[in-house]
């Protein structure tokens, strides 16, 4: 049975909870918005779709092998932003105020790894942000998005731990399951 597989970074509870308060707000100003839910938050390095077994292996492998020699990033988050942009946005993000180049970095070296162990090419680059929510046809309220100002973030944190993900789809939402993760040591 094929497993629906994804490498991401997952965030701590501080920020997942931050998250979904912000998601909490945002879906009183903004109709139409189908939001991710608490404890799905997630940095996505690369989704891979269906895989076999052992497919999921040679993944876990790959994403090791990029994250060799790799820190763990501290980041901040930032402020909001949409795919492909804010007048017009299919995806609504948060973004980072620290760290985003050392998580690009280290996006860069794990999906180069995924790339040299015979996997599709990604369709798209990475770009570290946190995805809030997908914009549906007809959503209401966007112009809000505009002038938002979010609260304070909670603090800067480690982000130590690279995963594959698998992916079920339920009609309460995805359901996610880490398969194999890859713990960063702190910087120095």
């Amino acid at each position: 049975m094929p497993i629906r597989a994804f490498v991401a970074i997952p965030i701590g509870e501080p920020w997942d909870d931050y998250l979904a308060a912000l998601t909490r707000d945002l879906s009183r100003l903004v109709g139409g918005v189908s939001w991710v839910k608490p404890g799905n938050f997630h940095m996505t390095l690369r989704f891979l779709g269906d895989l076999g077994e052992s497919g999921v292996a040679r993944l876990g492998d790959a994403m090791a092998r990029g994250a060799e020699g790799a820190t763990a990033p501290v980041a901040e988050l930032g402020g909001i932003g949409a795919f492909p942009s804010l007048e017009r946005p299919r995806v609504l993000w948060v973004g980072l105020a620290r760290g985003g180049d050392e998580l690009l970095a280290l996006g860069r070296r794990v999906n180069a790894a995924i790339d040299a162990a015979g996997f599709e090419r990604a369709d798209k680059p990475f770009r570290p942000h946190l995805t809030l929510g997908r914009v549906r046809e007809g959503a209401r309220g966007l112009e809000a998005l505009r002038g938002y100002a979010p609260p304070p973030a909670p603090p800067a944190a480690p982000l130590d731990r690279i995963v594959v993900m698998k992916s079920d789809l339920h009609p309460s939402g995805s359901r996610y399951t880490a398969l194999r993760e890859v713990r960063l040591p702190p910087q120095r």
